[in-house]
């Protein structure tokens, strides 16, 4: 065997010679069609059981190829590989050895041809040979990684077109009974029914029948007789490919085998979701609607959709119509309910479910229009101007009006505080008239005046961010505004819908819960096409029931929706089916939920989600602005609190100090008094002297010891 980089390597030397060789055959030639990859045969009718044979070929075009990868699919239910052979291949190198897996379903081939290669219209790479499995169409065919390259040096992939086989795999021809059955008519199909009904023919001269239904295609019932009867059912049969095998005994001989298969499947497909894009609440009216599910069996066959309108009925039934995903549709501003149905090739069907919401945008810009607001109210453009004007000049108000109280409050902290409290002042006061009376009132005053001047930067440092904050609070208060505003109330009136069917009609479409904001609907199926169908939906509590009336389709389908909304609670739901005069049993109840999420004021309806976004907009709007307000205040009060706080022990301080001078004084003049009268006795004035001066010294006295405090008490209370 040839390495594949030494093949590769002759390859690149004999290029040139191979080339020269080329022009003079071709002479001028046109250029040859690109390789294909094909099999033979091509297609054929094969029981199940046997086996058969397919070739893999290669037409180069006219050139000349030097190594080839050939890639197969085939369905591994229906078909299995016994072995593939090289034969009489042409292929002198295998880069790899052919495999193929009967769980995938692949087949694999790669080789190599030495320089010069080789140029064929059918040229062999392998033959295969398959073994039938069940019935149906095998399509054998190639891959799109399969390639067949050039030799001229750079490995050119050449590989235009291949063409693969589809085969036919059928029963074998009855040798037996002639067999027919009324629940599996077509053998080649799925059902639904777990039950199986098989009938044949009974010539007269039949000894006795053996059968036997098994999981076996190829099954052999045995030599026992289970009588001359011509019919058989079977119940309960489990999903999957089921086989009837029958024989006859006549003149004491068995005679051959009939095989009549029966497909079950009465599973339903996987369970699967309704994707919505870009979400299932959206401002978009065109949006995507995605679904995708599997079945194991049968397959999936197809998909249904219905769109169901939940804020209006309407006068057209919305049936299910069949579709693929995705689904893309243009809607109106409403709640729809997205309904899908995905069948399976027996028949059995899942349904699937979503709320799609298509909303106006909260401010939206109308090209030259204007603004429209919540997608109802448009503002022209001169009008919108206007109104910015006019919010622009409430603010500038609210500005103005702020920046007036702020420099107020400035201009008192500016003149001093502390002297205008009623507490402090007053004793100030008495301090001064006392420090008069004894001459040492300049001192106190000066200290004071001290006390009072306000510091440096101080006074209006917070003025800049004290505009932006109330800036900041009208912008909350008009977002509010427009919260308000922009969460409306809609309802929606319309009329009903007809439907019905007989023996008693089947409920298959409602929804096991809406709200009180939300349509409520039903349908179903009936066995009379065009015949009435009686719907009553009782409340639980109050026994009050609502009838209506509908006709089916002449598919035996109904559907109805009520005009109104209904109030919270719990309700049962039946149908009977009126053909004429006669009416059918009713059908199977079933319950619905109906939610209060909506409020009725008057004839309009608001919505639970309106109200509450409203109330959710205002709470935190009011939540943020009382917040701000609180740390805004809160922070200057504090810094103006801890500046009075320090302004109050500055004239504390002050104040004692003032009084310990004047006790002071009173104290010398006392002494005074008190030696001129032991030296010569008081005059009349000189002892109301001396009695006033001891009563200011009390005073005084008490005053250092209680009034302070009981002062800054009260300032600390303030």
């Amino acid at each position: 065997m040839m390495h594949p980089k030494r093949f590769f390597t002759s390859k690149r030397l004999f290029t040139a010679a191979t080339v020269c060789c080329a022009a003079i055959v071709a002479g001028g030639a046109q250029q040859t069609e690109a390789a294909s990859l094909y099999v033979s045969p091509s297609g054929g009718s094969f029981v199940t059981g046997s086996t058969f044979t397919v070739s893999i070929f290669v037409n180069t075009g006219g050139e000349s190829v030097n190594a080839i990868e050939a890639n197969l699919t085939f369905p591994v239910d229906k078909l299995q590989v016994v072995s593939p052979t090289a034969g009489n291949s042409f292929i002198k190198t295998w880069i790899a050895q052919p495999t193929y897996s009967n769980t995938a379903g692949t087949l694999r081939f790669q080789g190599a041809v030495p320089n010069p290669g080789i140029n064929t219209e059918a040229g062999l790479v392998s033959t295969v040979t398959f073994r039938t499995r069940s019935i149906g169409n095998a399509t054998v065919r190639f891959s799109d990684s399969s390639r067949v390259f050039l030799n001229d040096g750079r490995g050119t992939d050449v590989l235009d077109r291949t063409s693969g086989g589809t085969y036919a795999i059928t029963l074998p021809p009855p040798e037996g009974p002639i067999v027919t059955s009324r629940t599996n008519p077509d053998p080649e199909k799925w059902y639904a029914n777990d039950k199986a009904v098989f009938e044949w023919t009974a010539p007269p001269d039949i000894q006795g029948y053996s059968y036997v239904f098994s999981e076996d295609p190829n099954g052999d019932p045995d030599e026992i007789s289970e009588g001359i009867g011509a019919r058989v059912a079977y119940d309960n049969i489990s999903d999957g490919a089921h086989y009837f095998h029958i024989k006859a005994l006549r003149q004491n001989a068995w005679g051959g085998i009939t095989t009549y298969p029966a497909q079950i499947d009465a599973s339903l497909p996987a369970e699967f979701g309704i994707e919505i894009a870009p979400s299932a609440r959206t401002t978009q009216r065109i949006p995507i609607i995605a679904f995708a599910t599997t079945d194991n069996l049968s397959g999936i066959d197809y998909y249904e959709l219905a769109v169901i309108s939940l804020d209006k009925s309407s006068g057209d039934s919305p049936f299910f119509v069949e579709t693929t995903s995705p689904y893309i549709n243009t809607f109106e501003v409403g709640r729809y309910q997205i309904m899908v149905r995905s069948y399976d090739k027996a028949g059995n069907y899942l349904q699937a479910q979503q709320t799609l919401a298509v909303v106006n945008p909260i401010f939206e810009i109308i090209g030259a229009q204007g603004v429209r607001l919540g997608g109802v109210y448009t503002i022209p453009w001169p009008y919108a101007g206007v109104l910015g004007l006019l919010i622009l000049a409430g603010f500038s108000y609210l500005a103005y009006r702020a920046w007036m109280w702020h420099t107020l409050i400035e201009e008192i902290t500016r003149h001093g505080a502390i002297v205008q409290h009623p507490g402090i002042a007053s004793q100030l006061k008495e301090l001064q008239a006392k420090q008069e009376e004894y001459g040492s009132s300049r001192h106190v005053l000066r200290e004071q005046s001290e006390t009072n001047e306000p510091e440096p930067g101080s006074g209006s440092g917070g003025t800049g961010s004290d505009k932006k904050l109330m800036g900041l609070l009208g912008f909350l208060a008009f977002v509010s505004l427009l919260g308000v505003f922009s969460s409306v109330a809609t309802t929606y009136a319309a009329e009903l819908e007809n439907i019905s069917a007989p023996n008693p009609p089947v409920i298959t479409l409602f929804p096991k819960t809406i709200s009180n904001d939300e349509i409520f609907y039903v349908g179903g199926e009936a066995s009379v096409p065009e015949a009435e169908v009686l719907i009553y939906m009782e409340r639980t509590d109050t026994k009050a029931t609502t009838e209506k009336s509908v006709r089916v389709n002449k598919k035996g389908e109904w559907f109805y929706s009520f005009p109104q909304f209904f109030d919270s609670g719990h309700y049962i739901v039946w149908a009977q089916l009126k053909v004429g005069g006669s009416m059918s049993p009713p059908s199977a109840r079933v319950e619905v939920t109906v939610a209060p999420t909506a409020f009725q004021i008057g004839e309009k309806r608001l919505s639970a989600q309106s109200f509450y976004l409203m109330l959710t907009i205002i709470f935190l709007i009011a939540l943020i602005g009382l917040t701000m307000f609180i740390v805004y205040h809160g922070r200057h009060a504090r810094r103006k609190n801890r500046d009075l706080r320090e302004e109050i022990k500055k004239a504390e301080e002050s104040i004692r100090r003032g009084f310990s001078v004047l006790r002071r004084d009173i104290e010398e003049e006392l002494a005074v008094v008190r030696r001129a009268k032991i030296a010569k006795g008081l005059s009349l004035e000189e002892k109301t002297r001396e009695e006033k001066l001891l009563a200011d010294l009390e005073s005084v006295g008490r005053y250092l010891g209680r009034e302070i405090w009981e002062i800054e008490k009260k300032i600390e209370k303030t």
